[in-house]
């Protein structure tokens, strides 16, 4: 290859490198206005629903949430601060009970739910937490080490554990170690409850377990019959007869 078309295959090579760079700047620079723009968004729909607030329109500003929470069910985040603010507003409206059913449904979604208390009145955390206290519970795992937990198909993680905010109800508890048979067991967590446990698991006996457990008693006791028996056979040292006893005197 000549020296001109080695420049020639390098000046296209480095044609296409450049147009590949400018292609992801292009696609980099499209995403972060779109996020920019999703962000500027939100960011104004949170206003508007303070805006209705503050003019008394709880209802538009609940019909805005909920449309909120519909778009975004994506984004744990805005749907967070979705359920906060419905909590909120209905607070503000005196209505207790509805306050209460949609903290119990953001619960159901997100059971560490949290208002921030800067932005919010400490009344909400406080529905949040009684709510908590009737919804969940604790289970905790604490012997043996090293095992895998399962409640029902979901893998928990491994032992020790301790699981917090566990939905009340019954379950199907697994727990699993290499070299031992399965512990089963249906759980019942209720409310603000504490279930702990040590579980007692039976090691598996394989052909090589029953091999060194027994075979040494096995061999002992073959051992010992054969001693035995040698020892009565027809090649063992016989005892001598004894004496016959003397004749009486005069005869």
């Amino acid at each position: 290859m000549c020296l001109s078309e080695i420049r020639f295959s390098f000046s296209r090579r480095f044609c296409s490198f450049t147009i590949l760079l400018c292609v992801l700047f292009l696609i980099s620079s499209y995403a972060s206005v779109a996020r920019g723009a999703a962000q500027e968004q939100i960011y104004q729909k949170w206003e508007l629903v303070s805006s209705l607030r503050a003019r008394g329109e709880f209802n538009e500003a609940i019909q805005l949430l909920n449309n909120i929470i519909n778009q975004y069910s994506e984004s744990d985040d805005i749907l967070k601060r979705a359920y906060n603010h419905i909590v909120f507003t209905f607070l503000l409206m005196k209505e207790d009970a509805s306050a209460i059913a949609q903290a119990r449904e953001g619960l159901e979604q997100f059971a560490d739910l949290v208002a921030d208390p800067v932005e919010f009145p400490p009344r909400v955390n406080e529905i949040y937490n009684q709510l908590r206290s009737e919804m969940f519970g604790t289970l905790e795992i604490t012997k043996p080490g090293d095992c895998r937990v399962f409640l029902g198909e979901e893998f928990k993680g491994e032992t020790p554990l301790k699981l917090d905010l566990i939905r009340i109800g019954s379950y199907e508890l697994m727990v699993t170690k290499s070299g031992y048979y399965d512990y089963k067991e249906t759980i019942r967590i209720d409310p603000s409850g504490k279930h702990i446990l040590e579980v007692s698991m039976d090691r598996r006996r394989n052909k090589r377990w029953w091999f060194y457990r027994i075979g040494p008693a096995v061999a002992a006791g073959i051992i010992l019959a054969v001693t035995l028996g040698g020892a009565g056979g027809e090649g063992a040292p016989q005892p001598e007869p004894l004496p016959e006893p003397p004749a009486p005197p005069g005869q």
